[in-house]
C-alpha cells in the first residue's frame, strides 16, 4: 500500500520519511515554505534523491547527493539539492506528478492539488478554505490517483509536547504560537478538501506506535524524539502550559462550530 501524508510543520515528516528509508521505501517530499522557494519535489530512493523542476517552460530533472540523518540532515531534507533560481510561477510542473505517484509515500501533497504556499501561515490555510489554488494542476489525475492511497491526516494526542515543540519554532513565541494555531486550522481543512472530494483518510497520532504504517523495521528510538538544540531559550513549564491551554480552547470552540 502506498501513502499520502498530510503533514504541516512539526508533524513528524523526517521521522516518517528516515521510517521508510530504513524498511527501503521511496518518498516524494513537496517543500514547505511558500514562494520564496521555487517549486519542486524531491525524490528519495534510499542513496538516491531526484529532484523534479520547472525552468524556462520546462519540467527537468537533477540528482544530488543525500544530506544523511543528522541534525544538519534533518533540518534541510525538504530543501536538499534546490536552488533558488528555479521558478516560483510553475505552468507545467504537474507534468512531473506521474513521477511523484510512483513513490511509496508523498509528504505535503497539497502541491498536488494546486495549492502552493507557506505551511504554517493563515495565507495557506485561506487558499485552501476558499478553494483558490495557485498552480495549473491536473484535478481529476491528482484526485483519483489519491485514492488508490492511504491518505494519513496527523495529529499530537500530548498537546503539551506539542505545545513544547511549536515554541522551538521562532525566538518570537507569538510567532510559534500563530504557526500552532494555522497548523491545528490546516488539519481541519485537510479533513473538509478530502472529504469534499471523496478521497478516503485516517488520522494518525504521532504520539503513538509507527507499526500503524505495517512496516517490517521499526524506528531506532533516538530517531523519534525532536531535537533539543536551540540558540535561544524556551519559555518556562508554566508559559508552555497556558499556551497549550489556549490550544485547547482555540480546538473546542471549533468542534462547538
Amino acid at each position: 500500500m502506498k501513502f499520502a501524508y498530510w503533514g504541516g510543520i512539526k508533524s513528524g515528516k523526517f521521522q516518517l520519511w528516515q521510517l521508510f528509508e530504513l524498511n527501503g521505501k521511496t518518498t516524494a517530499v513537496f517543500p514547505q515554505a511558500g514562494k520564496k522557494w521555487p517549486a519542486y519535489v524531491i525524490i528519495y530512493r534510499g542513496g538516491s534523491v531526484q529532484l523534479f523542476y520547472e525552468e524556462n517552460g520546462e519540467v527537468k530533472t537533477k540528482f544530488t547527493q543525500p544530506m544523511g540523518n543528522d541534525k544538519e540532515g534533518q533540518k534541510h531534507f525538504q530543501l536538499c539539492g534546490a536552488e533558488r533560481h528555479w521558478t516560483n510561477d510553475p505552468k507545467v510542473f504537474h507534468n512531473c506528478f506521474k513521477f511523484v505517484f510512483q513513490q511509496d509515500i508523498v509528504m505535503c501533497p497539497y502541491m498536488l492539488f494546486g495549492y502552493y504556499g507557506k505551511l504554517g501561515t493563515a495565507e495557506f490555510n485561506q487558499m485552501i478554505e476558499r478553494r483558490e489554488p495557485n498552480m495549473k494542476v491536473d484535478l481529476d489525475y491528482t484526485i483519483s490517483e489519491l485514492k488508490k492511497r492511504r491518505n494519513i491526516i496527523p495529529y499530537k494526542s500530548d498537546k503539551y509536547y506539542e505545545t513544547w515543540i511549536f515554541q522551538k519554532c521562532d525566538p518570537n513565541p507569538d510567532v510559534c504560537l500563530e504557526r500552532q494555531k494555522n497548523s491545528d486550522r490546516l488539519r481541519v481543512l485537510t479533513q473538509e478538501l478530502l472529504t469534499e472530494y471523496d478521497i478516503p483518510y485516517e488520522t494518525f497520532d504521532i504520539d503513538s506506535d509507527y507499526s500503524f504504517f505495517g512496516l517490517d523495521k521499526e524506528l531506532p528510538k533516538e530517531m523519534i524524539h525532536q531535537d533539543q538544540c536551540l540558540s535561544f531559550d524556551l519559555p518556562s513549564h508554566e508559559v508552555i502550559a497556558e499556551r497549550c491551554r489556549t490550544i485547547l480552547g482555540l480546538e473546542e470552540e471549533t468542534q462547538e462550530d
